[in-house]
Formats: C-alpha cells, structure tokens, sequence
C-alpha cells in the first residue's frame, strides 16, 4: 500500500495556468488535522455501489490538511475513515463540482469525523 502525503495528491497539468487549473478541477476529498500537537495516521477507503473507488493512508502532522483533485464521479459514497488504528467513522457523502458536496474528513482530539462540503 502507498502511503501518501494529502499534498502529495494535488495534481494539476503544468502546461496550464492558475485559472483554468480552477476552472478544470473540483475538489473531492478534504483531510484535516485540527489537532496542534499531534500527528495522526489516517486510513481512508471510498467505496460507490459497494466497489472501492480510493483507499489510501495519509500520515498527518499537527495542523495539517491536504485535497485531492477530480478524484473522484460525481455520485454519493460510503467514506469509511480510521484514526490511528483506534478511532473509525463511516458516512454517506455525495461528491460533485459543487464544494457543498465535497469528502471531508477532519481529526479533532483524535476523534474524525466524516462531513459533507468545505466550510
């Protein structure tokens, strides 16, 4: 399994500038660290009509947050994510170009909680 940095999966062809990258890519999934003093591990599946669409485990450090870009079909999700192999919460998410209808996934205390749109 890779293990990967969220801005490790930013990902926008070079050969376009600033505002068309906005224009052309929707973010899909947030990950966020809330947490000031603690790095978290964070494993991560997506899955669509019970197929797996992503799985991926990120290693945040204190206040970290990262995105991914045009991951993902516009559509409705089961997120299922894992802190630090103790703390697991699973939601229902819908995914569009909307950022209303963005994953979110946020550490706080060590808990995580799944939510739908950037706020």
């Amino acid at each position: 399994m890779v293990r990967l940095s969220p801005s490790d999966l930013l990902q926008a062809a070079s050969t376009t500038d600033a505002s068309t990258r906005w224009r052309l890519e929707s973010e899909d999934l947030h990950v966020r660290n809330h947490d000031p003093r603690t790095d978290h591990d964070v494993r991560l599946t997506i899955r669509r009509d019970g197929d797996r669409c992503h799985h991926a485990e990120y290693h945040l450090l204190p206040a970290q947050s990262g995105s991914s870009v045009n991951l993902l079909q516009s559509g409705e999700y089961t997120v299922t994510a894992v802190v630090d192999d103790t703390e697991r919460e699973t939601a229902t998410v819908r995914v569009s170009d909307d950022p209303n209808q963005t994953i979110v996934v946020e550490i706080i205390n060590g808990s995580v909680r799944i939510s739908e749109g950037v706020s």
